[in-house]
């Protein structure tokens, strides 16, 4: 898993309006201080050490995120050992069906985190507040989205879409889980998925499900 440093500084977060929704109004200037965010999302590879020991790793875990797993008996993603999925399980595709809990505690597991909204977007569109990573105007030859395979590739299948620091898959293959609470009981999603649409891969979009979700279009990549 490779790392990306962003050095502290301020950059364009946010959209005005009639572009986007309410939640990601008004276009602002935000601010981060030093981080370093996984160059690309966290594959079935970076978690298979994961599903052989960590989801046994009390230590790990939240509260809420160890009632969760002992309530429904998790011990590995969804489409883990799904026959319908495992032409997609390959080990350099993002991993999927993991929650917000599992993404969690595999960074807890590897002495790392999730990124914040704030390191996320920062990282996705650099300073010049660009609407997509790779600038201004949609190009569907940059990303995976809504039109394409059905299905996540493997990541860095898009290597024109890269972001102002150099990351891969910021905007479509999965969403990822991002640390924050968007509002009560739901956490937040950057990046749009292989089924989203345009607008949904623009760097300032934003989307959020239960810590529980576990969706074919939903993964995450890590920081520290």
């Amino acid at each position: 898993m490779e790392f990306v440093k962003i050095v502290a500084g301020r950059f364009w977060m946010g959209s005005d309006p009639p572009e986007g929704n309410d939640d990601e109004h008004p276009r602002r200037l935000a601010e981060t201080a030093a981080y370093e965010i996984a160059s690309a999302p966290a594959t079935n590879a970076d978690f298979a050490p994961f599903v052989e020991a960590g989801y046994r790793d009390r230590g790990v875990w939240s509260d809420e995120g160890w009632e969760w797993r002992e309530r429904e008996k998790i011990t590995r993603p969804r489409f883990w050992d799904d026959k319908a999925w495992r032409a997609y399980q390959g080990p350099g595709h993002p991993v999927v069906g993991a929650s917000h809990h599992e993404a969690e505690a595999f960074a807890r597991w590897l002495d790392l985190r999730l990124p914040t909204e704030l390191e996320w977007e920062h990282a996705a569109r650099g300073a010049d507040g660009r609407r997509y990573p790779w600038g201004d105007v949609w190009d569907p030859s940059r990303s995976h989205h809504r039109g394409g395979p059905r299905h996540t590739l493997p990541v860095g299948s898009f290597p024109e879409g890269r972001s102002p620091h150099g990351l891969l898959d910021c905007a479509g293959n999965v969403w990822e889980w991002c640390t924050d609470l968007y509002a009560p009981g739901l956490r937040s999603a950057r990046g749009g998925g292989w089924n989203a649409h345009p607008p949904q891969l623009r760097c300032a979009s934003r989307n959020a499900w239960p810590p529980s979700a576990r969706f074919s279009n939903l993964g995450f990549r890590l920081a520290r």
